[in-house]
């Protein structure tokens, strides 16, 4: 496929794609781009040249190169459905490694927006969160505790969670307010042993689904007018402590990591904290 041809065809190809105006915007700049360079050089949509159009073009982010790479990649399929292609011109194109996203964490505020909308009578739900913001559990750890897990001995409150890879860790309850709820809490279950937070649909208790809780949460977050996934509890948790000051091996013991460089995520700590630091270190210096 020449230039022409790909000029004429990419038109067709956006007009049937079903995505949002931005994401065509970007489609059709992409297109262009690489309409435009290949007319100039006199290149045809192969393999060869689109190795040639990425090497020349050294310095696209790994991000935009990917992205742009993605375009190419479904126009070319579509290309090949509508028998416009012969041959797929993307198919071994090696694509960039892209750096895991860096973690959002949301202000204590932020969250307890949520947490206030939570109905009274729902205590299992506003523990359930509450227990995984305040020691960023996992939502499958957290749903995974058992009641015999627990234990408030006070001045040592602390509960045993098993992570990933069937690693047992023990979680320190530092939250008055947590620990608090949790003695309520347990003073209505009319149980010692089994799960900490049981279904009620029809009556009968059993394991609650992580699909229903995060509906639940999805629920409660859409009623405060806020965007917060359910994962991003434990990101917020993680955030406050590196803010904190907390030390990363402790947080990377608190969350279950098993690699500091998982930890390091969490590094990007916000510029008042930095500068609060700072002022800290050149005041012992003086």
């Amino acid at each position: 496929m020449d230039a022409t041809t790909l000029n004429s065809q990419a038109e067709r190809f956006l007009a049937e794609l079903h995505r949002s105006p931005q994401t065509v915007r970007a489609y059709r700049a992409d297109l262009r781009h690489l309409t435009d360079w290949l007319r100039e050089t006199g290149h045809g949509l192969e393999r060869e040249a689109l190795e040639v159009y990425f090497t020349v073009h050294p310095h696209w982010a790994s991000a935009t190169r990917s992205r742009k790479q993605t375009t190419l990649e479904r126009f070319c399929r579509w290309a090949l459905q509508h028998h416009l292609l012969d041959r797929d011109p993307t198919l071994h194109l090696e694509h960039p490694r892209l750096p895991p996203p860096h973690p959002r964490g949301l202000r204590r505020e932020d969250i307890e927006r949520i947490f206030a909308v939570i109905p009274p009578e729902q205590t299992r739900d506003a523990l359930l969160f509450r227990l995984v913001f305040e020691t960023g559990l996992r939502i499958g750890e957290a749903l995974g505790v058992h009641v015999e897990d627990l234990d408030l001995t006070r001045g040592d409150e602390h509960l045993t969670v098993l992570g990933k890879g069937s690693r047992k860790r023990t979680v320190l309850l530092d939250d008055p307010r947590l620990v608090s709820a949790l003695r309520r809490y347990l003073r209505t279950l009319g149980y010692t042993h089994g799960p900490l937070f049981q279904a009620t649909k029809n009556g009968r208790g059993g394991p609650l689904r992580y699909q229903s809780v995060q509906e639940r949460w999805q629920g409660y977050a859409g009623r405060a007018d806020m965007a917060c996934t359910l994962h991003q509890l434990r990101h917020s948790h993680a955030t406050e402590l590196v803010n904190g000051g907390v030390s990363l091996a402790t947080i990377r013991k608190r969350l279950g990591h098993q690699h500091i460089q998982t930890t390091l995520r969490y590094a990007e700590v916000s510029d008042s904290t930095a500068d609060a630091e700072l002022r800290r270190w050149r005041r012992q210096r003086h």
